[in-house]
């Protein structure tokens, strides 16, 4: 009697600490699977805003050639050392360009060309690639002729070739001034092939995949346990304008193979179509560690009884709880960090790098210039007669205009590796990496003129009606036995000399450092 006693009460204790077991597994194990839907969320959101990043320089390259005068009379005279000279291998490839296009008003291709970096040659694409992009046509649609809409207009989108999936941005050729009708299309691209994905990968340290068949739409009520689960990852192309709406994120993750949790980033063609996809795939680390866990915590259970059981599940529950809370400060406080590190690189009236900024960043690339022997150049610039300009429109006035001209400045600088410093008063410099003295001209010469297009008035200026820039440029291949100083001295040297010719002017040079 007493061991049917206890049968029946070991029994009736197995079934309340399976029950028990059960009840606790299902909402720890949601909470390991929110987990992974929200790293996943980042994941998706870090590589499409890495993607637009792209998108928004290759479509800034494309502005400042395309809104150019001498591009503009260049359709009309065709004059072949123009290409020659402005579209070299050495300047496309500091641009990060693989296909460079130039059409004129009927849309028949003048140039069609990539980048050959195995040859390190210019070459025009082949014919087969020119029929895939010659069905976007939306790619050379603008506004009309005189339409204010007209200079701002651009088209970007994906387009599928025979070969690579290739990144396209438009604009229309327009003069300097941006005014008046458009004499044709300008395109600038990249291909996102094995090599695109691979620095991708750097970035996100996740592996990706591109996947020709966009993903079909997963069941909104499906959850991580039975294969798929929702997520409420938003749609990064709707919150870019309409112009950049080349990425659209889906809302849905799946699970594949019990060991991956798998998202998609679709890629759209001009009519917002998806065409192929990136699949971004990461290990179930965390829904199946907790899983294991939760496992052996029922073995526990059903070893020490009901009363160790809700113990250490509470205090599962709190070491959850304890390591979200943790994540979130060390998130926290690491952004604040960042967010201190910025403010103390910027300078307080013009939102650019400080001096402060600008020493680091010099040495940093004079060490990186000396082990890769490349050339590294220096602009100084200096507001002219800005003093005048204070004493006739009031320092608050002055404060703006060199607020102004910083922006100019940083508009002008191509690359994400130049840094735009204010150096001092009215003076500013312009760090430009890996760029020889032609280069280094042309950036001095897009400063001019970005400045001179703010046509803010200036009539006690001797050199010209409106704000104008004096510019020293100075192009050096350091060596270990010199310092940046070097660099300084030579700029403000040809700085110095762009005064006494009357200002607004530009002087460069080019020298080995002895």
């Amino acid at each position: 009697m007493r061991l049917k006693t206890l049968l029946l009460s070991n029994a009736s204790l197995a079934i309340l600490l399976l029950g028990i077991a059960l009840g606790i597994r299902h909402p720890i194990l949601q909470r390991f699977a929110l987990l992974e839907q929200t790293l996943m969320q980042k994941r998706l959101e870090h590589i499409a805003s890495t993607l637009i990043q792209q998108v928004e320089k290759l479509d800034t390259n494309a502005h400042q050639e395309a809104t150019w005068t001498e591009m503009y009379e260049y359709i009309r005279k065709r004059d072949p050392a123009f290409y020659h000279k402005n579209y070299s291998f050495e300047g496309l490839s500091n641009l990060s360009l693989d296909v460079l296009g130039i059409l004129d008003r009927e849309d028949n291709f003048i140039h069609l060309d990539w980048v050959d970096r195995k040859s390190r040659q210019i070459k025009a694409l082949p014919d087969r690639l020119r029929a895939d992009l010659l069905k976007e046509k939306r790619l050379t649609e603008f506004p009309a002729d005189n339409d204010p809409a007209l200079e701002n207009s651009r088209n970007v989108a994906a387009v599928k070739t025979t070969n690579d999936l290739l990144l396209l941005a438009s604009r229309p050729i327009l003069r300097s001034n941006g005014k008046g009708s458009y004499r044709g299309t300008l395109l600038m691209g990249i291909f996102i092939n094995r090599e695109f994905l691979t620095q991708l990968e750097k970035q996100s340290e996740i592996p990706l995949q591109l996947d020709s068949i966009a993903p079909v739409p997963l069941p909104p009520q499906a959850s991580i346990q039975s294969g798929t689960r929702q997520n409420p990852v938003p749609d990064l192309s709707m919150t870019a304008s309409d112009a950049l709406a080349i990425l659209k994120v889906s809302q849905n993750t799946h699970i594949k193979e019990e060991r991956w949790i798998v998202g998609e980033i679709d890629l759209l063609n001009s009519d917002r179509q998806p065409i192929q996809t990136i699949v971004v795939r990461a290990p179930l680390l965390e829904y199946q560690q907790g899983e294991e866990m939760l496992n052996q915590l029922t073995g526990v259970l059903f070893l020490v009884g009901i009363s160790l059981g809700i113990i250490i599940s509470l205090l599962l529950d709190k070491s959850i709880r304890n390591q979200q809370l943790l994540k979130i400060s060390e998130a926290a406080l690491q952004a604040a960090n960042q967010e201190l590190q910025k403010l103390a690189d910027l300078d307080g009236l013009t939102q650019i790098a400080n001096r402060r900024c600008f020493d680091r960043y010099l040495h940093q690339e004079w060490e990186r210039a000396i082990r890769e022997q490349w050339p590294i150049t220096l602009i100084l610039c200096d507001v002219d007669y800005f003093k005048r300009f204070n004493d006739t429109y009031g320092h608050q006035a002055g404060d703006e205009c060199l607020r102004q001209v910083a922006q100019a400045i940083r508009h002008a600088l191509q690359r994400s590796g130049d840094l735009v410093a204010r150096y001092g008063g009215e003076e500013f410099a312009a760090i430009l990496p890996n760029t020889n003295d032609e280069g280094g001209l042309r950036v001095a010469i897009a400063i001019q003129e970005q400045v001179r297009n703010l046509q803010i008035e200036h009539s006690t200026s001797t050199a010209c009606p409106y704000i104008s820039v004096s510019l020293g440029i100075s192009t050096v291949i350091p060596n270990p036995v010199t310092s940046p100083e070097t660099l300084i001295e030579q700029s403000d040297k040809k700085l110095y000399r762009a005064k006494e010719l009357g200002r607004n002017q530009v002087v460069f040079s080019t020298q080995d450092v002895p």
